[in-house]
């Protein structure tokens, strides 16, 4: 069986929204939908919940970890310092530099881990299902194999596609 997308081009979100629901009720795919503007009811049907906010607490949580490492390596093994009979080792002015690393550090990890899962990279080139997808128009894409492949594109047809179109 040979995979195929399942083009389906709308004008109105809430149509895009009801072609989406009849899909899954038919257990059809849906594989992306490109639109002019981000639409939450649309994202909440086909994408799945993301892990990026549990890899950020691990990232804090590492950071916070190797940042007071460092700091006590530094300030207490590698290169102690005892001047003005203050103590070798002192908490709380290593508190801003714990905290300014972890938001440094977990932010840039966030977004190389984001960017990476999502496949962006510098000069890769934008697919795009066709014209009008960033002005006004829906593109509702599903993958189908050959014997769903009149369902879907019916089930489109009668959710108010404008027209509905089949790629390999």
């Amino acid at each position: 069986m040979s995979q195929k997308q399942i083009i389906g081009v709308f004008d109105d979100e809430s149509l895009v929204v009801n072609a989406i629901k009849k899909l899954q009720e038919r257990k059809i795919s849906v594989k992306d939908v490109y639109g002019p503007y981000a639409s939450h009811d649309i994202l909440s049907l086909v994408t799945k919940p993301s892990r990026l906010p549990h890899l950020a607490f691990l990232f804090g949580a590492g950071t916070v970890i190797g940042t007071f490492a460092f700091l006590y390596y530094t300030a207490v093994i590698d290169y102690p310092l005892s001047y003005g009979g203050k103590p070798i080792f002192s908490f709380p002015p290593m508190v801003v530099v714990i905290y300014l690393a972890t938001i440094l550090l977990t932010g840039t990890l966030s977004v190389f881990t984001f960017l990476g899962i999502s496949e962006l990279y510098p000069g890769k080139k934008a697919e795009m299902p066709g014209e009008g997808v960033t002005d006004d128009r829906f593109y509702l894409i599903a993958e189908d194999y050959d014997d769903t492949e009149t369902t879907s594109a019916k089930l489109m047809k009668e959710s108010g596609a404008l027209e509905v179109k089949q790629k390999e």
